[in-house]
């Protein structure tokens, strides 16, 4: 087997043609793959992925975190008090809601999974994405087949970010069922105190989750590149994991705070502000375009490493 096909780079056609024989389309012709067999790579790669016993469990765990609020707010407030003391009250943002309106549940939910559930949910799936491959065995042969170490790696991210949607839907969806099961829903009230209507709320719902989702781009970016540090996925996944705890922590120390709004965590909340009347948009724009700047460090920095190294398992 030669080193090209090894490493899954395309084939040209003087390396790949033995003198004396007759040539192909001529020189530099590349064997690439064609999209169709590029699409079923992503469908093999998605199959894996949510087959997977621990993808599974992960979702479950995120799935019960609605539940369990939803639960404790119904017994706090089953004899008529209030939770709370409105928006200065102890908890995740819009707790003192819930008994008012189920659908507050949603953003409950959400800005209790996005500081560590959500996140560890998708350093465990990026992490494993390429060093639980290659502690598998099942790496080179991967790159034997013609994806090319790029097209194999751009599939994982597009992997692990259709993991981060399906999570983050995963507690939306769980928290409005639960939210309409043990507690009145119809017209909400604002942050800013403003009335709008149930479609209304459900709509700035689903841009909420939205939003979250893409709030955890720079995670899996993150994932990733450690991902193609090593070859043991369970040390990838716990590193990735650890860099996310320490990041938070730092986030809260305030000898840091010329540093902090550099991190990937630092605006994670401020989807809040999708709940004011007007939307303010300072917050969010920072908070996806820094998203969007540890997207494109890690992202490369991943294909910097995936594509160097040396693949033997």
């Amino acid at each position: 087997m030669s080193r090209a096909d090894v490493r899954g780079e395309p084939v040209e056609e003087s390396e790949a043609t033995a003198p004396g024989t007759v040539p192909g389309p001529g020189p530099g012709a590349v064997r690439s793959p064609s999209p169709l067999w590029s699409f079923g790579l992503l469908r093999s790669e998605l199959l894996i992925t949510f087959r997977r016993w621990r993808t599974l469990a992960l979702l479950a765990v995120l799935a019960a975190v609605p539940i369990l609020v939803g639960i404790a707010v119904k017994i706090e407030t089953s004899d008529g008090s209030s939770l709370g003391g409105g928006g200065g009250g102890e908890g995740p943002a819009f707790i003192s809601q819930i008994s008012n309106n189920g659908l507050f549940l949603v953003f409950t939910a959400l800005a209790a999974t996005l500081p560590f559930f959500l996140p560890m949910a998708i350093g465990v799936v990026a992490g494993d994405a390429i060093a639980g491959e290659s502690s598998a065995g099942t790496l080179r042969y991967l790159l034997v087949a013609p994806a090319g170490r790029s097209r194999l790696l751009l599939t994982k991210y597009a992997t692990v970010i259709a993991f981060c949607l399906a999570a983050t839907l995963v507690v939306a969806v769980s928290a409005l069922a639960v939210g309409a099961l043990l507690f009145p829903v119809g017209d909400l009230i604002t942050i800013s105190g403003t009335r709008i209507t149930y479609a209304e709320g459900l709509g700035r719902a689903l841009l909420i989750a939205l939003v979250v989702a893409a709030s955890l781009v720079g995670v899996a970016a993150l994932g990733l590149f450690v991902s193609t540090l090593t070859g043991s996925g369970i040390a990838a996944m716990a590193t990735t994991v650890g860099l996310l705890i320490t990041v938070q922590i730092l986030d809260q120390i305030p000898q840091l705070d010329a540093l902090q709004p550099y991190f990937f965590s630092h605006y994670w909340l401020s989807f809040a502000d999708l709940m004011r009347e007007p939307v303010y948009w300072d917050d969010l724009v920072k908070n996806l375009g820094l998203q969007a700047l540890y997207a494109a460090v890690f992202g490369s920095a991943a294909w910097a490493r995936f594509t160097t190294r040396d693949i033997t398992a």
